[in-house]
């Protein structure tokens, strides 16, 4: 079995080195990686040619691109480019992984299609996060094992930043920052429903946005509510589903009422990587973006109007 100096390499322009560092932090306690930011004094005193060369080639198990249409056209990732299309050549292509940071990109032609990962804006870097360590894991990494000092050094910064992160939710701030999602929240769903309107011929699809701090989608019989609270002690966003509509005021039929289908309450929170999002009452794990949770509101409308339209 090979021996590497390295779980993970990251190349990238120097434009992305704090994306790149955000995925090193959240990575480096569990597996061994390689960012030049961060191996400078190890390289000081080396050819630097050389020593990228190596890195790419043959030191690391996996290699994660950061990719925008100019990467290989700069010094360093011009050689990290020859570096790891040698090694494909000799190996093939599945020690790399190309994380596309632009919407209209053009990958490179030498590189197949199964390696690209097209989920960061949609997904968040957390989940890239993962999905690099699981890759370097079904390449052959392990965990690495941190001494107990390490340990409670890692979990108190982590409940340091916790309180902090808390504090900050609960002040001025945190209600503006509440109000800046919801925003978005209301942006990403308007850009959804684009979308399928412009690619489809009469869907049934309709936006209403005549309540203050809030939004409906209609779609055959049934109704997306997404209602902001801006004035409550902790902001918060309430989202449901219905089958049936209510009124543009927000009022029902009293003779055939909408039937709640499924709701949840959200507030405003911010992740480990300072990825600001929401988080449902159950928990700081359910965190997710703004553009995570509109598409998923939008997927479960979307699955119901269908079997509607299927019926008729």
């Amino acid at each position: 079995m090979i021996e590497y100096e390295y779980d993970i390499a990251f190349s990238f322009l120097q434009q992305d080195e704090e994306l790149a560092i955000t995925l090193y932090d959240l990575l480096k306690e569990r597996q061994k990686c390689f960012i030049y930011t961060e191996s400078q004094k190890k390289l000081a005193g080396t050819d630097g040619e050389e020593a990228f060369n190596r890195v790419f080639s043959v030191e690391s198990r996996i290699v994660v691109i950061l990719y925008r249409n100019e990467w290989g056209t700069s010094k360093w990732t011009r050689i990290e480019e020859t570096a790891i299309r040698n090694r494909g050549f000799e190996e093939g292509y599945d020690f790399t992984i190309l994380i596309p940071l632009e919407n209209s990109v053009e990958p490179p032609k030498w590189l197949p299609k199964n390696r690209l990962w097209i989920g960061l804006k949609r997904w968040g870097i957390e989940s890239a996060a993962s999905v690099i360590e699981a890759r370097a894991q079904e390449m052959g990494s392990s965990i690495k094992s941190s001494n107990l000092a390490d340990k409670i050094s890692v979990f108190e910064n982590e409940v340091l930043k916790e309180e902090k992160t808390k504090r900050l939710l609960e002040s001025q701030e945190g209600r503006t920052i509440a109000s800046t999602e919801f925003e978005e929240i209301i942006s990403v769903f308007r850009k959804l429903t684009d979308e399928i309107l412009s690619k489809t011929e009469n869907w049934n699809l309709i936006l209403r946005e005549n309540r203050q701090n809030g939004m409906d989608i209609l779609s055959y019989g049934y109704q997306l509510s997404i209602q902001f609270y801006p004035n409550q002690f902790k902001p918060y966003l309430f989202i449901a589903l219905f089958k049936g509509y209510f009124n543009a005021n927000g009022q029902a039929d009293s003779f055939n009422p909408p039937q709640r289908i499924s709701d949840k309450r959200y507030n405003v929170n911010i992740n480990k990587f300072d990825q600001k999002g929401w988080s449902n009452q159950e928990g700081k794990q359910n965190f997710q973006p703004s553009y995570k949770l509109s598409e998923y509101w939008i997927d479960e409308l979307t699955k119901y109007a269908m079997k509607s339209r299927t019926k008729k």
